[in-house]
């Protein structure tokens, strides 16, 4: 089973021009279990150290400014889905850098649920 979770998601990580999903889809693969690292990213969130590239303010703010404008892009999406986005007392490149990365791992760990894992 592993195995062929493991082929899926080099299968997206080849043909996914997606950049944000690549590094997470990268972060996954260099885990011990793929799954659990999505799973656990998806609800415990990047705040849980479980992202071990986006621990430090000086590792999200490089990742926001690589990212920058995929990162608008999903915050756009999901304003107008109507989540709410609370900036109050947050550094933005932090929130944004893991907002983005959770809002990635969510969709890959979605896909995996529907294609039965």
């Amino acid at each position: 089973m592993r195995k062929r979770l493991e082929e899926i998601l080099e299968d997206n990580l080849n043909s996914n021009i997606d950049s944000i999903t690549n590094t997470v889809i990268e972060e996954a693969l260099d885990s011990e279990d793929p799954k659990r690292f999505l799973y656990e990213t998806v609800h415990y969130w990047c705040e849980s150290g479980i992202v071990s590239s986006l621990i430090y303010y000086k590792d999200t703010h490089a990742f926001y400014d690589k990212y920058y404008n995929e990162i608008e892009d999903i915050r756009y999406e999901l304003e107008s889905e109507g989540i709410e986005i609370n900036l109050k007392d947050q550094d933005l490149k932090n929130y944004f850098a893991w907002l983005a990365f959770e809002h990635r791992a969510y969709e890959l760990y979605n896909q995996l649920e529907d294609e039965g894992f």
